[in-house]
């Protein structure tokens, strides 16, 4: 990845790829996700929290695919499930800032992403330099987007707080007897979720928290599909099943 922020000058030329989202996703075993994209994922993907290991605040991530590099979503060039993350949508293109904490942001491109050419797709920028329609576009999803991520890490935090997040382990379980662990995501703690106080219950409602730790906590059942998706690929070593364990390393990532 060469992230370099975007220039009408440096890159007038450029054209991105319509498929550039599901070239992305093509390598994504976790897609990134916004609480408030949550219950539409749900429909296809579970879903977990991730601990990110810079600043120790939690993302949300769909599951993909039981392999790191490989999605098991992306077949003949198209994205299998039913809602399209915006982390695709806005590929190869990010906002980012210039200093942290800082206000002051700009649109960033990656040029080495596969969408990126001169040849075919939509242009970023019109003969005198001005951003396209497409361009613009992009640019509200992004800044839209940035709202969505603040508000999910509002909602990480709080949960964090409740005491609401348990670390759990993937323990795979394949047809010809051998085990595999994926550790380094967490779910929702549905034990302490009940147990809860009214109070406390109708503020995580009132916040439209609550209806996101539900969605996340049904996504579990989409495991079982995965599976099943998993073993329709005669490359891939089939699985007899899944389950999930706490976590023994509460640090593993």
């Amino acid at each position: 990845m060469a992230i370099s922020e975007l220039s009408n000058t440096q890159h007038q030329a450029i054209k991105i790829n319509p498929n550039a989202g599901v070239e992305y996703a093509k390598t994504q075993h976790l897609v990134n996700l916004r609480a408030n994209e949550v219950a539409k994922a749900a429909c296809d993907l579970p879903i977990f929290l991730a601990r990110n290991a810079h600043n120790g605040s939690y993302t949300i991530s769909g599951l993909t695919s039981f392999r790191a590099g490989q999605s098991l979503f992306v077949s003949n060039n198209h994205w299998q499930a039913l809602y399209t993350p915006v982390c695709m949508q806005a590929q190869p293109l990010y906002l980012l800032t210039r200093e942290a904490n800082s206000s002051d942001y700009f649109i960033a491109i990656d040029e080495q992403s596969s969408a990126v050419n001169t040849q075919q797709g939509e242009p970023l920028f019109d003969a005198k330099g001005n951003p396209s329609l497409y361009l613009s576009a992009q640019q509200k999803l992004l800044e839209n987007d940035l709202k969505n991520d603040y508000q999910t890490y509002q909602f990480t935090q709080e949960i964090a707080r409740l005491g609401l997040i348990k670390n759990i382990d993937i323990v795979l379980q394949f047809e010809q007897g051998e085990a595999q662990t994926i550790q380094g995501l967490s779910t929702v703690d549905e034990d302490k979720l009940q147990t809860l106080d009214s109070d406390t219950i109708a503020n995580l409602h009132k916040q439209g928290y609550l209806s996101v730790l539900n969605s996340m906590l049904i996504s579990l059942f989409q495991l079982n599909a995965l599976v099943k998706r998993h073993n329709q690929h005669p490359e891939l070593m089939p699985l007899k099943q899944i389950k999930l364990e706490l976590s023994r390393d509460a640090h593993a990532l």
